[in-house]
């Protein structure tokens, strides 16, 4: 009788502790982390990602520019920017404005679970050969440079920095952007098409986004009113949508 009481003790002993481990185990399941890595726009860094509020299972990384190569293309840079994602574990991709552009050629070299885009375009935007061989001349210009870093009204029109808060933004990470980079960006990105959107694609769009308008693109949301720099000032509303769709 003493052998089978402590047999069953045994038996219930073991049972308790399976079940604390199924549970804990769908807890854990439940709260899996989520590993993201966001790439900024052209030339900016991870301070436009600032204002976004995102859910705790999700692990923000930020990729980080790396200077381009002589004559380097697109796709090419993207595939050097693979060393900084862990691909062993699942991952996503967010990308805004040129980092959308990133995003999509890594979505086509290392597959992640899913691809948001921010302020950008999947497929490239339409530039005649004309506007592309003007583009290039003026970027050998000596002044392109600095022209191109120094803020004014029309860069402030264009990516939609319409308060002292995003002006101070903006001046910053235009002051702190490399110029190899920034004219190499430029003039790739203007002779730069992909023929279709890469599979498992989500892009958000604002309706107000001067630099990339929402005409010329075919974004699965739009924010309304939203500017070229939405992922900072109306950072509730694209937290919202980013933390469904990585959640999903």
């Amino acid at each position: 009788m003493k052998d089978i009481c402590i047999l069953l003790n045994m038996l219930l002993t073991l049972s308790l502790a399976v079940s604390a481990h199924t549970t804990t185990t769908k807890s854990t399941a439940s709260h899996t982390v989520k590993n993201v890595y966001f790439i900024s726009g052209l030339g900016a860094d991870k301070r436009v990602f600032d204002k976004l509020n995102l859910d705790n299972p999700i692990s923000v990384r930020h990729i980080e520019w790396i200077a381009p190569l002589k004559r380097e293309t697109i796709a090419h840079y993207a595939s050097r920017l693979v060393a900084q994602i862990d691909t062993t574990q699942s991952f996503q991709l967010v990308g805004l404005s040129f980092g959308g552009i990133i995003a999509s050629e890594l979505t086509e070299i290392i597959h992640p679970e899913k691809t948001i885009i921010i302020s950008s375009t999947a497929t490239g935007v339409p530039v005649s050969s004309f506007y592309q061989i003007l583009l290039k001349f003026l970027l050998a210009s000596p002044l392109a440079v600095p022209v191109l870093k120094h803020p004014n009204f029309l860069v402030y029109r264009y990516f939609g920095a319409n308060t002292p808060e995003l002006k101070s933004l903006l001046k910053a990470i235009l002051k702190d952007t490399n110029g190899r980079f920034l004219k190499w960006a430029l003039s790739e990105m203007s002779s730069w098409k992909k023929p279709s959107k890469p599979s498992g694609l989500f892009h958000i769009h604002g309706s107000a986004d001067k630099l990339i308008p929402v005409k010329m693109v075919s974004p699965d949301v739009i924010i309304e009113n939203g500017g070229h720099l939405m992922v900072y000032d109306q950072a509730d509303e694209v937290s919202e949508i980013l933390n469904r769709e990585i959640l999903k």
